[in-house]
This record gives structure tokens, C-alpha cells and sequence, in this order.
């Protein structure tokens, strides 16, 4: 008996160690089957006249691994009662044995199992026991009535050498257990790349890894749905993947995504956490989930990878109330300046530039941290301000200067861009001119980026104590020198705000503490517009004074005017155009662009009136009268001018096209528009 009980439990061992092993990646089949016994005479002659039929349960546990979904291994334990003839004993028989066999499915519920056992058997009768050599062969047929639950049927063979052989038939249940059981979808190759704060929006359309699944279950798995989650950085699982169907040994890929809350922005140091998968799926019509844990790496909300320069954009915190505050406070003081010079883009532009240095900010480079080494690799973190703290700190390296720079810009409505070259990044803002306004306005394109129809000044940021001329011009060679290789890339912040959306700022709550002291940037900003306009203006004005003196043509005077005009000096531009206003319908023009320019819209279409008398196909001042009766409420004669405009000149009327709207509701989109194209005045020549 302690044979029988030492040589049973080293079997259950074996099957529970088994169940142990193949938790992680199969699953462990239990199964209970009530038998009915009948003696058979094949190695036994006289076993019919000996026994009676009698029954048993048996219990087996078989081990079924994921990558091999067809093999079964394990033990199972047994005890049986069988009646003899003409004694009043019965046979009592308990078996410990090794078992394996195969699974042949049968479409999806139902699957044929031939299984083999073999072990040891000990067997009392009328108070005396023997052990034996014991062995059995069945045929199972198993009916799948749930993923885990099986009702199991079935007929086989079973000897106890030299006592008793019989045939058997069974029928009973089998539940599986185990990973495998709950887990049909294995893991193929899961990627989780580190997570940075700054790009958390970009996560819900932008991958973060990937995925990839087997279903090495049973079982067809229908409306697979795939979600990734983290408790401390997200409200709610995000689904990144959908299925319809996955049938048994296929494998499905998916990249993952996440919608993370902007508690993220908090990480101030890296750290790792706890993500997981879930796969929501129905199996034979019961819906089940199952789920993958991973660690994830979370960078701190200030690092950034510069494999792709457009993510720059996402730091161009341009609501951020200190940004805000910043650029209005700088805007204003351009307001105050009576100075005007080629559009108010240009001007503020300027003004921002010349507060950096006003303010005491400095341009530094973090040798741990510099862009022209970490630029190189697409993978090296780099450490990124956000504009509120180059503020704060009143230093940065080019990006972070060339960040803070185009958030102010954008805060103040004006469109900016990144300008990438070997090394080194800086900015770039929108003239909003035409292509050809700017090529008369400055004598060349030079130090221009025509992009898109749309005219781009380059702004070296980090020349900051040379001041904005300087800047603009460095920017500029440095661009016409990567132009030249094909190495320099214009990114524009509003395009690629579309992939790498910006972020809201860090909520530290701290506010700037002070501004740029507007009187000193007053004076800064108008000795640098002044000498930048005399220095625009001088050679072509000496050009033009000296055709004055020798020449009675009117022209070198309209020409002098528009000189002064687009570089803002209107006081003086005027007192050109009213020299030969009675005898120029250009002068007449050019003194209704700057009436309209002053606000002052009924003097401003007497201007344009008085040049269509002297040239009724003028197609400036037809497009000037438009404007002029359009801000005046006058629609239907706006619409009347445009449409002459259109017919003379549907090249000049297309870039006004809000001026075709008329009255309705599309006339305060079309004032709105044409608030935006007040700079964009065309100046008869």
C-alpha cells in the first residue's frame, strides 16, 4: 500500500508540475471520466468467467502547449470496482499512470483525442493486494460546449497485466486551465519605444510600438479589439485596432497608439511603468478579454530625439499666458512707435527680436545638450525648454530660442517656420507679402525664402547682440548656403502642428515677474527700424531725388513715393504723390492706398475714383475702389468693381477673392479677410 500511495503521488506530481510549466504559454486540461468496465478474454482467457462488469472514475490532468496546440502529455489517476463470479469479493483496483495522445479537431466545437497510458497498478481482493503493470488505450470524442468547459465520450482498452483486461466506455467532463485556457492570442513580438511627454498628442494617431499576436487557441476569435492602457497617464483605454475575424494559427499586427491626459507633462524625471494590452474578443459566442502586461519608459516632459525636426513644433506653446503676455507687451510697444516699415509683421518680428536683448536674454549652449552633435544622432535625447522657461531663465541654446521665438510670433498671429541646416536650427516668420511686392520692396529676393507663393524672412536667433538686420542677414546666408547642397529644409510650425500638435505648458502656475522695460525697448527698436530704413532706402532715393532734378517726368516722383510708402514713411510718400496727383492717376492710386491704410475709407475711394476717370482701366485702382466700397458696406458696388477687376485682370482679382462675396453671411468673413490683406495694398508704379 505505501508502494501504491508513494508511486501515485510522484505521478500527481508530475502532472501538477507539468499544469506549473505550461501556465505561461499553454494550458492544462482536467478531465473526469465515470467508465463503465466490461471483462474481455484477449491476453486473459478466463477473465469473462472470473469478473463481472463493474465501473470506475478517472481523473487526468494533460498538459497542452500553445505552439504545439495538437500533442497531449501528462498522468491521470484511477480507481475501479469490479464484481467477480461466484465469490462475494470484489476487485478493487488503483492506478497511477503516464499518458499522452493527440487532438484531431473536427471543425471548430468538436475534436477526435486518441490517448495512450501506461504505469502502475496495485489491486485488493479479499484482503490481499498486488501491484502490477497497467496500460490502457482510448478514443475520446470531445464536444467544446464553451472556450473552457468540454463534454467528453468515448470507448477504450485496459489491462492490468496478468489480472484483468476489460473494455471500457466513458463519458464525462473536461475543463481547461491555465494561461492557455484564458489566453488564445500568444505573443508573437511585442515593440514599446519610450514615451515623451512633449509628444503625448501625437501618440493618438502616431505609433509608439508595435504588435504582433497568434492565435494559438482553438477557437476562431471574432470582433478582436485591441486597447492600451497606463493608470496614472491616461482616462480611459485607447482601442488602436480592430479584427473581425481571426481564425486559429493566424497571426494579426497592429501599431500601437494611446490617448494620454496631460498629467504627463508633470514627468519631470524619467521614469518606467506598468502599460497593458487588452484583447477583447468573442470565442464560440462568449465574449472573453485577455491581457499583456509591459513595462513602458516614460522621458522626462523636457526630451526630445531629433529624428524628425518637425517636432520642434510641438514646444511652440504660443497660448501660454506668459507668451502671450510677453509678445503683447512687446507688441504694443510698436504701436507707440510712429515708425512703419514694410508691414506690421515685419515690425513686430523686429521688435520681438530686439526685446531678447532688452530682457537679458542670452544665447548659451549646453555642451551636454547642443543641438549641432545631438542633431547627428537620430536617437540621443536632447534636453528642450519650453518657451515659458527660456523666459524664466533668460537663456537657451538655438532651439530653445528659436522655440520661444516662434511662439511668440505665433501668439501674435504671425505664421513661423523652422529653418534646419547641418548643426544648427533657427526660425523664420511670414512677411505676408507677395512674391513680387517683396522683390520691390527690397531690391531682391535674396535674403528671402519664396515658399509656397508665401515670402519668408530667416532670423538667425542666437545673433541676438547683433540685432535684427544682422540676423536676418546671417539667416539668409546660411540658408542660401544649404540651398546650395540641397541641406537646408524650411518646416512650417502650422504644418507640422498637424502631426505633432502643441502641448499645453508644464502647469508649474509661475508667471513672469517682469517684462521687458518698454522704454528701453522703445528706444532699442526705433534706432534699429530708423537705421534699417535709411539704410533700405538711401541708394535708391539718391537714385531717384537725381532723376528728379534733371527729369520733368512724373514718374521718378511716383516712383520716390512708393519708395517711402513701403517702408512705412507715409507722411512723406504723400507729399510725393500730392506733387502730381492732378496729372497722375498712379499718384491718385497710391494716395487712396494710404487713406485706406489710415482707416479712412470715403477719402480713400475719392482717390481711386479720380484715377478710374483718368484710366477707367486702371486695374489698381479698380481693385482699390472694391476695397474701399467693401469696407465702406457698399457690396453690391464692391461686387460690381470686383467683377470689372476679374474681367481686366483675373490674375490680381484672384488674390482678392473675398471681395466677390458680397453682403450676407460671408460679409464679416470677408471684412475678416480683409483685415488679414490691409499690408497687402498693391502700389502703382
Amino acid at each position: 500500500m505505501r508502494e501504491l500511495r508513494s508511486r501515485a503521488f510522484l505521478s500527481m506530481v508530475l502532472v501538477l508540475a507539468l499544469t506549473g510549466a505550461g501556465s505561461a504559454v499553454g494550458q492544462i486540461d482536467i478531465t473526469v471520466l465515470p467508465q463503465f468496465l466490461s471483462p474481455l478474454g484477449l491476453t486473459i482467457p478466463d477473465a469473462p468467467e472470473l469478473y463481472r462488469p463493474g465501473g470506475g472514475v478517472r481523473v487526468s490532468g494533460l498538459y497542452v502547449p500553445a505552439q504545439v496546440p495538437w500533442l497531449r502529455a501528462g498522468g491521470e489517476l484511477g480507481f475501479d470496482y469490479i464484481d467477480t463470479e461466484h465469490t462475494d469479493a470484489a476487485l478493487f483496483t488503483m492506478s497511477a499512470h503516464a499518458s499522452g495522445g493527440i487532438s484531431v479537431p473536427l471543425g471548430e466545437t468538436f475534436a477526435l483525442q486518441p490517448v495512450l497510458s501506461a504505469g502502475y497498478a496495485y489491486s485488493l481482493w479479499d484482503g490481499r493486494g498486488a501491484g502490477q503493470f497497467s496500460a490502457g488505450a482510448d478514443l475520446q470524442l470531445a464536444w467544446r460546449m464553451t472556450p473552457q468547459l468540454s463534454l467528453v465520450a468515448g470507448g477504450g482498452y485496459v489491462t492490468r497485466v496478468g489480472l484483468y483486461e476489460g473494455a471500457r466506455a466513458f463519458l464525462g467532463t473536461s475543463i481547461a486551465l491555465g494561461a492557455g485556457a484564458r489566453e488564445p492570442l500568444s505573443p508573437v513580438e511585442i515593440r514599446v519605444d519610450p514615451v515623451f511627454p512633449i509628444l503625448y498628442q501625437f501618440y493618438d494617431h502616431g505609433p509608439f510600438g508595435a504588435i504582433e499576436l497568434e492565435n494559438t487557441g482553438p477557437d476562431t476569435l471574432r470582433d478582436v479589439r485591441l486597447s492600451f492602457f497606463i493608470h496614472e497617464y491616461m482616462d480611459s483605454p485607447k482601442t488602436f485596432a480592430r479584427f473581425d475575424r481571426v481564425g486559429r494559427g493566424e497571426t494579426i499586427e497592429a501599431e500601437m497608439l494611446a490617448l494620454f491626459n496631460n498629467r504627463i507633462l508633470s514627468v519631470t524625471e524619467g521614469e518606467r511603468v506598468t502599460a497593458q494590452v487588452t484583447v477583447d474578443y468573442t470565442a464560440m459566442g462568449r465574449a472573453s478579454s485577455q491581457t499583456i502586461q509591459e513595462t513602458l519608459r516614460i522621458h522626462n516632459r523636457n526630451a526630445l530625439t531629433w529624428d524628425d525636426d518637425r517636432k520642434a513644433a510641438a514646444f511652440v506653446t504660443a497660448r501660454d499666458p506668459n507668451i502671450l503676455r510677453y509678445a503683447r507687451n512687446t507688441a504694443g510697444v510698436v504701436e507707440d512707435s510712429p515708425l512703419r516699415a514694410i508691414n506690421t509683421n515685419f515690425t513686430i518680428a523686429m521688435a520681438l527680436f530686439e526685446s531678447f536683448h532688452t530682457f537679458g536674454i542670452t544665447y548659451v549652449v549646453d555642451p551636454q545638450s547642443a543641438y549641432e552633435q545631438l542633431s547627428q544622432d537620430a536617437l540621443a535625447l536632447d534636453f528642450i525648454q519650453f518657451p515659458s522657461q527660456t523666459l524664466e531663465y533668460r537663456a537657451g541654446d538655438c532651439d530653445d530660442l528659436a522655440i520661444l521665438y516662434n511662439a511668440l510670433l505665433e501668439s501674435v498671429g504671425i505664421e513661423t517656420a523652422f529653418i534646419t541646416t547641418p548643426g544648427h536650427i533657427y526660425a523664420a516668420f511670414n512677411l505676408d507679402m507677395w512674391p513680387e511686392d517683396a522683390e520691390r520692396t527690397f531690391g531682391s529676393l535674396d535674403n528671402l525664402i519664396v515658399y509656397d507663393d508665401a515670402v519668408w524672412v530667416p532670423i538667425e536667433i542666437t545673433a541676438i547682440r547683433q540685432g535684427f538686420v544682422t540676423a536676418w542677414e546671417l539667416g539668409a546666408r546660411q540658408w542660401r548656403d544649404a540651398s546650395e547642397t540641397g541641406e537646408g529644409e524650411l518646416h512650417l510650425t502650422h504644418r507640422a502642428w498637424q502631426v505633432y500638435p502643441p502641448v499645453a505648458s508644464p502647469g508649474d502656475g509661475l508667471m513672469l515677474a517682469s517684462l521687458p522695460d518698454r522704454d528701453r525697448l522703445l528706444a532699442t527698436y526705433h534706432a534699429r527700424l530708423d537705421t534699417f530704413i535709411t539704410r533700405s532706402i538711401y541708394s535708391r532715393e539718391q537714385q531717384l531725388l537725381s532723376r528728379i532734378r534733371s527729369d520733368r517726368d512724373t514718374r521718378p516722383i511716383n516712383a520716390l513715393g512708393v519708395l517711402y510708402a513701403r517702408h512705412g514713411l507715409y507722411e512723406r510718400a504723400e507729399a510725393q504723390f500730392l506733387r502730381i496727383a492732378s496729372q497722375s492717376a498712379s499718384a491718385q492710386v497710391n494716395l487712396g492706398n494710404i487713406a485706406y491704410l489710415r482707416d479712412e475709407y470715403p477719402r480713400a475711394l475719392e482717390h481711386f475714383q479720380a484715377a478710374l476717370a483718368m484710366e477707367p482701366a486702371n486695374t489698381t485702382a479698380l481693385l482699390g475702389t472694391a476695397m474701399a466700397q467693401h469696407q465702406l458696406n457698399e457690396h453690391g458696388a464692391a461686387a460690381a468693381s470686383y467683377a470689372q477687376l476679374t474681367d481686366l485682370d483675373a490674375e490680381l482679382a484672384g488674390r482678392y477673392a473675398w471681395l466677390g462675396t458680397g453682403a450676407g453671411s460671408d460679409a464679416g468673413a470677408a471684412r475678416a479677410s480683409s483685415a488679414d490683406d490691409r499690408t497687402r495694398m498693391v502700389w502703382d508704379e
